[in-house]
């Protein structure tokens, strides 16, 4: 078993990209949604853990599948920064994006066999 850290994205670097879709905690389901706007995708987010995966509703915008989700939680510290788990597209095709955690400001790290 070995500890590796994950990689420290800047936050607010990408609050700035287009290529990023921010989502809340609302946001996140644990059923595959049913999409029928062709506007928007199922993305897969696989967090390393234990627990199964997640899944969200991507908005493509003029048809491009974002690079990146950012999910901010957790009270505002004295800077007004706040907790932020950030997800990398890793793959999938079409329809349905697969999306893994590349980063987490409130984590050192995580646990691989």
């Amino acid at each position: 078993m070995t500890i590796a850290s994950m990689v420290q994205l800047p936050v607010a670097a990408l609050g700035t990209d287009p290529a990023v879709q921010h989502i809340t905690e609302s946001d996140l389901l644990s059923t595959p949604p049913r999409i029928t706007d062709p506007s928007r995708v199922m993305g897969r987010l696989e967090s390393g853990g234990l627990g199964r995966p997640s899944f969200v509703v991507v908005e493509c915008a003029e048809g491009r599948i974002p690079a990146a989700l950012v999910l901010e939680y957790g009270d505002a510290d004295a800077e007004r920064t706040r907790s932020a788990r950030v997800w990398s597209r890793a793959g999938g095709r079409g329809i349905a994006p697969l999306y893994r955690l590349s980063g987490d400001s409130s984590s050192g790290g995580y646990v691989t066999a």
